[in-house]
Order: structure tokens, then C-alpha cells, then sequence
């Protein structure tokens, strides 16, 4: 079962591609183009650093090793126990990388999963829909389809995916369909926002904009309604913890753990190659 491990897996790192699509996309061929892509040596150099933060391969590889050869079908089940549900503060929400009228701060670029707003080494990233159902990734499957699969291969019966938390999750990653170098790329990000929707199966959350701060590029700062309600949740994929209402709570959680990481990969595996 090892023999699928055959990159590292970075946890997100949505600024290093926004800094790769900025260099090369939009603005080329102008002199403000040109001006951007001066400015912006400098912030590329910072981002390969705090971009670089690795899941623990080997302790993941003793997880799949673990799994074996059993059959996803009959054999493995992620059944998360329901928790509590989480305390939501109405007075927690971020403005963090917002203008005083509400809208992100900073220079917008549209890509096609998100919509991007940079100001220096602030980043907003807005979901736009472009990322949903019948996006396809590699081998002709759309996403409804793998989705479909998890719904009814992986998960106990009667539980479901919460597949537009999802994918709210998965395009603040991606950001843009051509930013992605390979489907490896991909899948290292599918294995969180897996990780997080099936968390969240039965919560009524959307994504209204993530945060991040290019100097920690791991760290995101989602601004989400949660049954109505404005909040702020905080992810560190790199040290896979997660805060509520602000940073305020902290979520206890083993969403992140090896064995259920190794499970999704497994899942994924199957299903696309």
C-alpha cells in the first residue's frame, strides 16, 4: 500500500502559486506588470521558507503500511464521532484584510476557482463557484463523482461529505485550475479539505473569504457563517491545530491525524488511478 507515497506532502501553500500566477499571468506585457514582478523578489524569496512545511512522511507511510491491503469497499470506514457541537462568539469575527467598507483590501485578480485580493503581504481569497461538482482534476472524473464514491464507499451509512464546505475548502488551496503543476499537487490538498468537510458533515458553514499573511503561509484565517452567523475560524495545517471564534477556542480534533490522512490518500488513490 506504500507504493502510492511517492512525493512529499506539503500543506497548503496557496501563496507560493498566488506569487507564481502574479509573475506570469494578467499583468505581462505591461510596465505595471513589470513593476509587480520587481516588487515582488523580495516576498517570493520569504515564501520559500514559510511555504515548506512537510507532513511527517514517514509516520504517514507507517499509517498506509497499517491499512494493508483491505478493501475500501467492505473493509475501512471513517466514522468521526460527533462532537459537541462548537460554541460560536457572535462578537468573534476578524476583520483582518478587510477596508473599512468590508470588501478585501487591496489589488483584485480573478482566477478560476477564487477571487484574489493582495495587498502587500496580505492575501484575501474568495471563493468564486468556479470550483464545484463538475470540476475534473485528471482521468475524466469530476469531482460530484468522487465525491459520490466517498458518500457511499468510505463514509458509515448515512453520513455524507459536506461537499460545499469542501469546496470552499479545496479552492482557497488551489486557487487557479493552471497554478496546480500535477494531480500529486492536487491530492496533497484534497487530503485536508477531505479531512475538514467530513469533520464539519452536518454543519451548516460556508467559506466568505480566507485570510493569509504571505510570512505564514500555512495559517489560514477562514471568515465563514456558521448557521447563519459570522465567525472566524483558524487553521495551521502545518501544525494541524484549529481555532474557533477568532483563535479564541481550541478545537479538539483527530481530523489530522496519520491514520485518517492515510485513509482519504487511500480513497483517492482508488478512485482517480
Amino acid at each position: 500500500m506504500n507504493t502510492f507515497i511517492k512525493t512529499h506532502l506539503t500543506v497548503p501553500a496557496v501563496t507560493a502559486a498566488l506569487i507564481t500566477a502574479i509573475l506570469l499571468t494578467g499583468c505581462s506585457g505591461n510596465s505595471r506588470g513589470e513593476a509587480v514582478r520587481d516588487d515582488l523578489k523580495d516576498l517570493s524569496q520569504q515564501l520559500d521558507t514559510a511555504t515548506n512545511t512537510d507532513i511527517d512522511l514517514d509516520s504517514l507511510d507507517q499509517s498506509a503500511k497499517a491499512i494493508g491491503d483491505l478493501d475500501l469497499d467492505t473493509d475501512v470506514k471513517i466514522d468521526v464521532p460527533d462532537t459537541t457541537p462548537p460554541s460560536f462568539d457572535d462578537e468573534a469575527s476578524s476583520d483582518t484584510g478587510k477596508s473599512s467598507s468590508g470588501e478585501p483590501a487591496g489589488d483584485k485578480t480573478v482566477y478560476s476557482y477564487t477571487d484574489v485580493y493582495r495587498d502587500g503581504n496580505d492575501l484575501t481569497v474568495v471563493p468564486n463557484g468556479g470550483l464545484n461538482g463538475s470540476t475534473v482534476f485528471t482521468g475524466g472524473k469530476d469531482l460530484n463523482g468522487f465525491l459520490d464514491y466517498v458518500d457511499d464507499e468510505v463514509l458509515e451509512k448515512g453520513r455524507t461529505i459536506n461537499r460545499d464546505f469542501f469546496y470552499d475548502v479545496l479552492s482557497t488551496m488551489l486557487v487557479d485550475k493552471d497554478l496546480t503543476p500535477d494531480f500529486d499537487a492536487v491530492e496533497n490538498n484534497m487530503l485536508m479539505a477531505l479531512a475538514i468537510a467530513n469533520e464539519f458533515h452536518d454543519t451548516d458553514v460556508r467559506i466568505n473569504d480566507c485570510y493569509l499573511d504571505a510570512n505564514n503561509a500555512s495559517e489560514y484565517h477562514y471568515h465563514v457563517m456558521v448557521y447563519g452567523e459570522e465567525n472566524t475560524w483558524i487553521v495551521d495545517y502545518g501544525k494541524r491545530t484549529m481555532y474557533l471564534n477568532d483563535g479564541a477556542t481550541e478545537y479538539s480534533s483527530t481530523m489530522f491525524d496519520n491514520e485518517n490522512l492515510a485513509v482519504w490518500m487511500t480513497a483517492i488513490e482508488l478512485y482517480y488511478k
